[in-house]
């Protein structure tokens, strides 16, 4: 019974998709490296290289808005990490999705930058704010648009990422040669 209704399929597909997770990719050995570095050394974000800074940076934007929107970015603490992804984007070369940045940030805060302190951020974003800066009628569907444009992923921004941490080398330190199977095209963690 349970071949007839495609059960013993999904449980070999199920096995399947376990094994590749599994599997050693050094793409996502570079971002828990750099969680780490971020998370549990003295030297924190500001420890990390320039390069690590930008991957590290672009890589969080991407993973807030694929997990809650740009707003979740903003809201967050990595919205104090807005002027280093503005210009991790723009080294990438990655204009639309820069573009999708820059219109939440006019959305959010009112064509001002935003605060480093997340608590003054959140004081500052229309979400938050009460009074002559309450949020005006339209404010989420125009950032639910800001959402979906990015969610097409207009600038491949997986693709740029990774080509970047080939080029920088940062990906380098953790690829192993000898591992069968392993990937140098897998996509990044956070996604």
């Amino acid at each position: 019974m349970a071949c007839k209704q495609g059960i013993r399929q999904n449980i070999e597909a199920s096995k399947r998709n376990h094994e590749e997770q599994r599997r050693y990719d050094p793409f996502r050995e570079l971002w828990k490296s750099l969680v780490h570095r971020v998370h549990e050394t003295a030297a924190g974000y500001q420890g990390l290289s320039a390069a690590e800074r930008l991957y590290y940076s672009v890589g969080i934007l991407d993973g807030e808005v694929y997990n809650g929107g740009v707003s979740q970015f903003f809201s967050n603490s990595s919205g104090a990490m807005f002027q280093d992804v503005v210009d991790g984007l723009l080294e990438l070369k990655a204009l639309q999705v820069l573009k999708l940045l820059l219109r939440a940030k006019d959305i959010l805060f009112d064509h001002h930058d935003p605060p480093q302190d997340q608590k003054a951020r959140w004081q500052a974003m229309r979400q938050y704010s009460e009074g002559d800066f309450a949020p005006r009628p339209d404010w989420d569907v125009e950032l639910e648009e800001v959402d979906k444009a990015y969610w097409q992923d207009p600038d491949r921004l997986g693709d740029k990422l990774r080509a970047f941490a080939e080029e920088r080398g940062l990906v380098t330190p953790f690829e192993r040669s000898a591992e069968p199977g392993a990937s140098a095209n897998a996509a990044p963690p956070h996604r």
